[in-house]
């Protein structure tokens, strides 16, 4: 394995002194900090998009993020022997949080509210033609929902589930349409106050705990650099040594759009892996509500996305 990727490594200016596997990746230990490498899964110019907004977290001080790295070429993919593409970015020595910690989950809450402060001051400051993403698909979403009972129907001989799902169709039809209703009356006002840049996938696998002695790339340990997750989610050197600090990886699903989606995918998820532990939700929701103060109406947005 290691030769065929020497092509790739020697791409980069680093000295390598481990490996190992990472989810979906190789995990190095080089003179220049832990790097990440991966195969590219998008486009390159999706790709670049990423790297620039990332660029722009970093200067705007949310600094533990997953940064796309150049080759020695300047290019942001460097190609294997037998023409894959592969990235390279800045990692972390960490582990991901622990969803039954209720510390680490509130943690994760006020990172999650930061990166929001960072990346809607990111995208104020940058030309409105962008493309913001609605919740458009809960009309697709209810058109297939359609389309699964009519294709039952049309069953001569119907299995139990299926009969079950026939019986039990319509209330949950009449649900869903009164969900598409109520976002389709105005979706642009309730996103009110909440338009910015989305993770896209922020959940435990997103979010890593790590040591505030981060490795930077220039290879030196960084404490200044450090985000301690309090109850601002501003943080500085000086915070208490037992606030866990944070890294956030994974943003190949990023875009504009509402961002309390974010918020409701990482407390759906992690409450779930909580047996629905209602506390929990209201853990989150308050710890949100903290940095960023929730409406009636965002409340009410998040309940939709729920049924």
């Amino acid at each position: 394995m290691a030769d065929k990727m020497s092509e790739v490594y020697d791409a980069y200016e680093m000295e390598i002194f481990q490996t190992a596997r990472g989810r979906g990746s190789f995990i190095l230990k080089t003179d220049k900090g832990i790097r990440q490498l991966k195969q590219l899964d998008v486009n390159e110019s999706r790709l670049n998009v990423e790297y620039q907004f990332k660029e722009k977290l970093f200067e705007h001080g949310f600094t533990n993020i997953d940064r796309c790295i150049k080759n020695e070429d300047e290019e942001l993919v460097s190609y294997d022997r037998y023409g894959n593409g592969y990235v390279l970015r800045s990692f972390f020595e960490g582990r991901e949080i622990d969803v039954s910690n209720i510390e680490e989950i509130k943690a994760a809450v006020n990172n999650l509210a930061h990166f929001h402060k960072v990346s809607r001051e990111i995208f104020e400051s940058t030309e409105k033609d962008i493309h913001i993403r609605l919740n458009s698909d809960f009309k697709k979403r209810n058109q297939e929902l359609k389309r699964v009972k009519n294709f039952m129907m049309k069953r001569k001989s119907k299995k139990k589930f299926e009969e079950m799902f026939l019986d039990n169709y319509e209330f949950f039809y009449r649900q869903a349409l009164d969900c598409e209703n109520k976002l389709s009356q105005d979706d642009l006002k309730m996103m009110e106050n909440h338009v910015g840049y989305c993770h896209g996938m922020y959940n435990q696998h997103s979010i890593l705990v790590i040591d505030d002695d981060v490795i930077m790339e220039t290879g030196e340990k960084n404490k200044d650099k450090t985000f301690h997750a309090n109850e601002n989610g501003i943080t500085d050197k000086n915070c208490d040594s037992n606030k866990i600090s944070l890294a956030t990886i994974g943003f190949d699903k990023f875009y504009v759009g509402n961002q309390l989606n974010d918020l409701y995918h990482f407390m759906r998820k992690t409450v779930e892996k909580n047996n629905y532990n209602f506390e929990i939700m209201c853990e989150i929701i308050e710890n949100y509500d903290k940095i960023f103060k929730l409406r009636k109406n965002d409340l009410a947005y998040i309940y939709i996305l729920y049924l």
